[in-house]
């Protein structure tokens, strides 16, 4: 099984399904894998360009003739990777979106390889947004979700029949296994990019990143600035913040220094004026230039917040973004208190040696003490960062991420 073809049905979004697949290839290929990428080309996305990709084939979806030729080189390959499905949010009556979404049932039916299907949606409400859903089921030989118990493992088992009136007259339901994966980095490779010596890291400078989703933890980040850290005289800096329609509701949580349209972003910003001022927001960014930025503060924040039966072991690009640039993470202790560490074997946030600043709604005045300590302490917080390091990459290195995905592939189809 040396060639294999890695499709994303819904095109380049930018987001954790593009890193993903940035991680995926990077891996394959040094595994010396015979990887093609495909890439619906129907929709656009705003942050299209946050991650190199590389060689990619871009395919009207809707187009007949571009589509025949996406399914041949699937069917020349050993496996075909399906990492997005469509999205319904691109169907507008009688348009090209319809026709989209008939081709790829169209290739669904049509490949002749075992297909693995990997689903990034945790909530009932983003896995409805696919398109093809029930069709990509069918034709998947092997599934990986996040989590067993998620979402996603109920639709699998709704659209099978396995909670049926056939199950309730004693006929054998179908079922389909769901194993779960990590979204693993390559933890040395970004530590040896981005990484940089304590000295060189503003020790007041705290960075959160993600996306205008509720989910995602604007609002405690925002609560935790104005109580805690705006009085220490601290620089709080948000960036992933795009305009989109939740950026209403985000706009209301808090007053705060508003850069999302500014052009050239941060890079162009002088922040020196607005330590112990009010948080400062910033628009999307391309990956290389925001791993950089964060490699040179002390503290970086994922604050997401999901409920337990979405975790199980896997945790964020953003969580380990944070650690292998070089920054303090600090996370969500709810999250913690569910994530299981593959190693330890306990959740994150009770496992040793875990490093973290685990923040919730509740312990401010403890987390704000961690803060002054490993402020007024380099030797301490550059210790303290080494040992995240080793911890999170013991948890989810792409190294060992994607060869159990290779593995469970192989023992699967």
């Amino acid at each position: 099984m040396k060639n294999v073809s890695v499709i994303m049905a819904r095109g380049i979004e930018g987001c954790g399904v593009t890193k993903y697949t940035v991680e995926q290839l990077k891996y394959l290929r040094a595994k010396k894998y015979n990887v093609k990428l495909y890439a619906a080309k129907d929709k656009t996305f705003s942050r299209k360009g946050a991650h190199d990709l590389g060689d990619i084939n871009h395919f009207k979806f809707a187009d007949d003739a571009e589509i025949q030729v996406m399914i041949n080189e699937c069917n020349d390959s050993d496996l075909i990777i399906i990492n997005s499905l469509p999205a319904k949010g691109n169907l507008r009556g009688k348009g090209a979106g319809d026709k989209a979404v008939d081709n790829w049932e169209l290739a669904l039916k049509s490949f002749k390889k075992p297909i693995a299907l990997i689903q990034h949606d945790h909530t009932v409400y983003s896995i409805k947004r696919n398109a093809s859903l029930g069709a990509a089921i069918d034709a998947a030989d092997v599934i990986f979700a996040h989590s067993t118990t998620g979402d996603f493992a109920q639709a699998v088992k709704n659209h099978l029949g396995a909670e049926g009136l056939g199950v309730f007259f004693g006929e054998e339901p179908e079922t389909k296994k769901i194993i779960p994966f990590q979204p693993g980095i390559d933890f040395d490779s970004v530590r040896k990019k981005y990484w940089k010596p304590i000295e060189e890291q503003d020790s007041n400078h705290h960075k959160w990143i993600g996306r205008t989703t509720s989910w995602k933890g604007y609002k405690l980040m925002f609560d935790w600035h104005n109580r805690f850290l705006m009085p220490e005289k601290q620089l709080t800096t948000f960036e992933g913040i795009e305009k989109s329609p939740a950026y209403i509701a985000f706009r209301e949580l808090s007053e705060f220094t508003a850069e999302v349209d500014t052009k050239g972003g941060i890079a162009t910003v002088d922040l020196s004026d607005r330590y112990g001022a009010l948080a400062s927001v910033f628009g999307t960014f391309v990956n290389t230039e925001l791993m950089e930025r964060m490699s040179k503060v002390a503290f970086g924040y994922q604050l997401s917040i999901l409920k337990p039966k979405y975790i199980e072991r896997s945790i964020e690009y953003t969580h380990q973004e944070v650690v292998a640039a070089g920054a303090v993470p600090v996370f969500r202790k709810e999250y913690g208190d569910h994530c299981i560490h593959r190693v330890t074997g306990d959740p994150l946030s009770e496992s040793k040696g875990n490093n973290t600043l685990w923040l919730s709604e509740t312990n401010g005045h403890e987390v704000i003490e961690q803060v002054r300590k490993l402020n007024a302490d380099p030797v301490m917080r550059d210790d303290f960062r080494e040992g995240a390091f080793e911890f999170y990459k013991a948890h989810q290195d792409a190294t060992v991420t994607f060869d159990d995905l290779m593995n469970n592939i192989k023992e699967n189809i």
